[in-house]
């Protein structure tokens, strides 16, 4: 199975598309602020297409993480798709309000002397992180769960 979350107007094929906002007509209406409304292990694969830039508070931010990791299959994977903090364009929106680098994820991935300082005690669970593009203007990361 896989979902698009914060689908927006950009519904899926083949995916259960989520977005917060009943206006764009997804198949499920949630906030994942709040819970993502899935079994655990549900999901082969995951979308978040600048979604997580609009996570204000960092407790929220670790909660929505640990969620995905909880949906997502151990052999699945979380596409994230993140505007670098370098690029004008991770500012214009007025909504978002987290910003990424290219080190973010390092704070997920286990085994990163990131996770070990910082992540795991920030609450992390752990995932493998490889980051499938960065053009310094957005990057395209896939986390693997490790369960």
């Amino acid at each position: 199975m896989k979902l698009n979350i914060g689908c927006g107007n950009d519904k899926r094929d083949g995916y259960t598309n989520l977005d917060i906002s009943p206006d764009v007509h997804p198949d499920v209406v949630a906030d994942i602020t709040e819970c993502i409304p899935f079994r655990d292990n549900t999901f082969d694969e995951v979308l978040c297409n600048n979604v997580l830039t609009q996570i204000l508070f960092p407790q929220t931010f670790v909660q929505v993480m640990n969620d995905l990791w909880r949906i997502t299959k151990p052999n699945g994977c979380i596409y994230i798709r993140v505007p670098l903090v370098t690029n004008p364009a991770a500012w214009q929106d007025p909504l978002d309000c987290r910003r990424f680098t290219d080190q973010s994820f390092t704070y997920m991935q286990f085994g990163h002397r990131r996770y070990e300082q910082y992540g795991r005690h920030y609450g992390f669970k752990p995932f493998i992180v490889e980051v499938i593009d960065n053009n310094n203007i957005q990057m395209n990361v896939c986390l693997k769960p490790i369960k």
